[in-house]
């Protein structure tokens, strides 16, 4: 199977174009050291396309030998107020639904452990991450009794002692073969009933909300309701819940072990179809419209939010429309001093704002809007903002 003419879900081979956007950063998480650096670092092309039987969207052009995950990858939310306040709701209705407490979970791509460390707080006995960018660097989250991270890609023949539940958070979206993940865990449940949760962009959000700016080429799937839904019935699970949130951002599946239906193809596929057919269009004239409004502008632009939003919008821009921004503003201390990927632009904490003195603004997630003008307005500043994405 390739990806360019077959569904990574269902085999399907009726394939319909969604977007293409050239010259991205290959790893849009992974920061540099020094300008040089960023400018020369790997770079490829997306070209979106979508099943006509199951909805799934992804990058037809991906090559995953590309994709190397080290260290100074940095993807991190939790250090946002926001953020913070859905994982601790998440991690306790999860302890709480399935009866969790005292009991072993694993989640595959821990990152930094935060949300093991959420669930130890909420009565988990003992909790095990796996995530290779954790190789050589030490995270705060492990320092609870029963919490590890083994920093490495996680096997299925990993799970050799009893587990109670399974979380995957923002890992399906980065595997060209998804189907290969969902078989191992099904296979290592084996008979017993045991709840597994999975968290994905959402990519119908992403095409209803036009956020051309979450096309990523690390990011292979775009996950819609209807795909998603058909992966895990396919693979021998029966989802609980499918549904949006953190502003309709992310797709949340809860689901239980069940006998596979290799058949399967989910409701809802119409719609995603319709959604997409007007994505283009409309991604194409959103970047005209940033591109004259950046181009006019006379004075300073930062974006805040180092991550994929704000690194993709200023790589998409080209180099005059680009001029004005003068850096990317973060509250996570480990991006600070670093430079994004292709466009160059220094990572800053906050306060380098006062110094910086921007005239502009560009918020690059919506979720994040109220904190931000707060935390602008703490240092004395009182620029004009405006919403990239959402």
């Amino acid at each position: 199977m390739t990806l360019a003419t077959q569904c990574p879900v269902c085999a399907g081979t009726d394939l319909r174009p969604v977007f293409t956007l050239g010259n991205v950063p290959v790893i849009c998480n992974q920061l540099w050291p020094d300008a040089q650096a960023a400018r020369a670092a790997p770079a490829g092309d997306v070209d979106l396309v979508r099943c006509g039987s199951c909805a799934m969207i992804w990058n037809a052009a991906f090559d995953p030998d590309r994709m190397v995950y080290a260290p100074g990858y940095e993807n991190a939310l939790h250090f946002s107020p926001r953020f913070q306040e859905f994982a601790k709701a998440l991690a306790a209705g999860l302890v709480a639904r399935h009866g969790l407490a005292g009991k072993h979970i694993v989640e595959i791509g821990c990152g930094d452990g935060h949300m093991l460390d959420l669930m130890a707080q909420n009565g988990v006995a003992t909790a095990t991450g796996f995530d290779p960018s954790m190789a050589g660097k030490p995270s705060p989250f492990t320092a609870r009794d029963g919490v590890s991270i083994v920093p490495e890609y996680f096997r299925s023949d990993q799970l050799d002692r009893p587990f109670d539940a399974i979380l995957c958070r923002h890992v399906l979206e980065h595997l060209d073969t998804p189907m290969d993940l969902m078989r191992d865990i099904r296979a290592a449940i084996g008979g017993r009933s045991v709840p597994v949760y999975f968290e994905v962009p959402n990519a119908g959000w992403m095409l209803d909300a036009v956020s051309m700016w979450d096309v990523i080429y690390e990011h292979v799937g775009y996950w819609t309701a209807p795909a998603i839904t058909t992966l895990f019935r396919r693979a021998g699970f029966q989802p609980q819940t499918v549904s949006a949130g953190y502003s309709d951002q992310f797709l949340m599946v809860e689901a239980l072990s069940a006998d596979p239906d290799p058949d399967a193809i989910a409701q809802g596929t119409a719609a995603v179809a319709a959604s997409a057919e007007a994505f283009a269009a409309a991604a194409n004239a959103e970047l005209d419209k940033w591109r004259v409004r950046l181009s006019a502008l006379q004075g300073r632009a930062v974006i805040w939010g180092a991550g994929s939003k704000g690194i993709t919008f200023a790589n998409a821009l080209g180099a005059r429309a680009a001029a004005p921004l003068a850096a990317l503003v973060d509250l996570n201390p480990r991006k600070h001093g670093l430079y994004a990927p292709g466009i160059a632009l220094p990572v800053v904490a906050p306060e380098a704002l006062v110094a910086l003195a921007p005239d502009l603004v560009l918020i690059s997630n919506a979720a994040y809007e109220s904190e931000i003008r707060a935390a602008v307005a703490a240092l004395g500043l009182s620029p004009e903002f405006d919403v990239i994405a959402g």
